[in-house]
């Protein structure tokens, strides 16, 4: 199956046009829910949909839609789940159609009526999701996707044109609901689809949330690499794509994917990137953690045994370094402690600098 074929099937069936404001029955979400479980059992649509993806938003924050259906307004969109990350429970007034594209993820739904009644969430159903699995919301449905695992996930959604908040309109505050996000704007309607710009940083204080945002894009990338690693030949093109776009510990991951040696080595001159931010080593719960620090602001990168605060320090500290020079470690654990740093950004090899 195509995203073409996907598109016209809602045509065939009969879906209303956006400005009707009208539900389509439960039947008509119900073929598309099987479409879509069809479309995904296949290389064909996950490749494509991949591909628009990457074209159209390149790593962008998750959730504003590829691809949307022509006179019908039913969006198209990717959501990235970091390990343990939660959606919060949140309300959809519309029909959507969700399935897990990569890894899994486990959802809570709560009572809608109950909910109402109490106006405080009552829980309802607990149950698990693998790649592949595709289910639908007709009615209004109250849920809590979140990611269980160790890995990034990705769930493929296609929302009706009508979803927003209600209940709370209804029947006032609800104790733990959490707040509808903005909705993200709709791709562009142009021949080559722009990429989505971000804010440049306006102060120093800046600079500490640009770099993270710039990391964030590079583990969507990754997770988009995991993805497409499964996907055998056809995915070539794609990973080889995103290896181009990524910065140096991406470029590995799809080295990997393609069956290519990359990786650091013991004599790599490593440089540090983002600018404006300092780097600290401090001690928390008898733990070494080595900091991203800008004025008053702190993000934790990486927390290790209080007996390799040393290694830390000399991190803390260092414009450039190899990984052999890192003192107190071994060289395999020289070499994994340079690979997260390099995961994270905050250094790269200087022949990467350009990215």
């Amino acid at each position: 199956m195509k995203l073409d074929e996907l598109t016209a099937l809602f045509g065939q069936l009969g879906f209303p046009r956006a400005e009707e404001r009208e539900r389509p029955p439960r039947d008509l979400v119900r073929a598309v829910e099987a479409a879509v479980r069809a479309g995904l059992s296949d290389d064909e649509l996950p490749l494509e949909l991949l591909a628009l993806e990457i074209e159209r938003r390149d790593g962008a924050p998750d959730l504003a839609p590829f691809h949307v259906v022509p006179e019908l307004g039913v969006r198209v969109a990717f959501a990235y789940w970091r390990p343990g990350r939660a959606a919060g429970p949140h309300e959809h007034s519309d029909w959507t159609v969700t399935a897990v594209f990569h890894n899994a993820l486990d959802v809570a739904t709560f009572d809608w009526d109950a909910t109402a009644r109490a106006r405080r969430l009552v829980p309802k159903r607990l149950f698990s999701a693998e790649a592949g699995r595709v289910g639908h919301i007709h009615g209004p449905c109250i849920h809590d996707p979140r990611n269980p695992t160790a890995r990034w996930s990705i769930s493929l959604h296609l929302f009706g044109p009508h979803d927003g908040p209600v209940i709370e309109q209804q029947v006032g505050p609800i104790e733990g609901l959490t707040p509808p996000p903005p909705r993200a704007a709709e791709p562009a309607p142009q021949a080559e689809p722009a990429l989505q710009a971000e804010p440049a940083p306006q102060a120093e204080d800046d600079a500490l949330a640009a770099a993270l945002l710039a990391h964030e894009r590079e583990c969507v990338r990754r997770a988009q690499i995991d993805a497409l690693a499964s996907r055998g030949p056809r995915a070539a093109a794609l990973l080889a794509r995103l290896h181009a776009r990524g910065d140096a510990g991406t470029r590995r991951r799809a080295a990997r994917a393609l069956g290519r040696a990359e990786d650091l080595g013991a004599h790599t001159v490593l440089a540090r990137r983002w600018p404006g931010v300092d780097l600290d080593a401090a001690s928390s719960a008898g733990r070494a953690e080595l900091l991203a620090r800008c004025g008053e602001r702190a993000q934790p990168l990486l927390r290790v045994d209080p007996w390799a605060a040393p290694a830390l320090r000399a991190l803390a500290s260092a414009v450039e370094l190899r990984p052999r020079d890192i003192p107190g470690l071994a060289e395999a654990e020289q070499l994994a402690l340079a690979r997260v740093l390099v995961d994270w950004g905050t250094f790269q090899p200087l022949e990467a600098q350009e990215n």
